[in-house]
C-alpha cells in the first residue's frame, strides 16, 4: 500500500482459484482523507490466470473520467457505480463471480 495510507486496517483479504480464472478482494479501513472520502479503499479483481481482467471493482482516486466507485470492464472502459457500502459490494462481486459459472 502507498505512504499515505498509514493507519490503514485491512478488513478483507480473500483469493479463490478457479483453475483458469481467479477472485482476489482487498479491503481496508482508511482514516479520513482527500483520497477516500469514505475511510475504504478497496480493490475486488476477477480474471484471468494470464493477466485479463474480466472484472474489477475499485474506487482507486486516479482513474481519469472515472467516478471515485467504479467497475473496469474487459474492454477497459470503466463504469460508475453506486456505493452503498463495502459488504453490498462485496455480495454483488461474489455474485457476478457465480453469474460467470464459478461455484463461490
Amino acid at each position: 500500500m502507498a505512504d499515505d495510507d498509514e493507519g490503514a486496517n485491512l478488513l478483507i483479504e480473500v483469493t479463490k482459484d478457479f483453475g483458469e480464472t481467479y477472485a482476489e478482494v482487498q479491503a481496508w479501513a482508511v482514516p479520513p482523507f482527500d483520497r477516500y472520502p469514505d475511510e475504504i479503499k478497496y480493490s475486488m479483481q476477477y480474471g484471468t490466470t494470464d493477466g485479463k481482467t474480466i472484472i474489477r471493482y475499485d474506487n482507486f482516486p486516479d482513474h481519469p473520467g472515472a467516478a471515485p466507485h467504479h467497475k473496469h470492464l474487459p474492454n477497459g472502459e470503466t463504469k460508475d457505480i453506486d456505493f452503498s457500502g463495502l459488504e453490498a459490494l462485496y455480495e454483488r462481486f461474489k455474485q457476478e463471480v457465480r453469474n460467470h459459472g464459478e461455484h463461490w
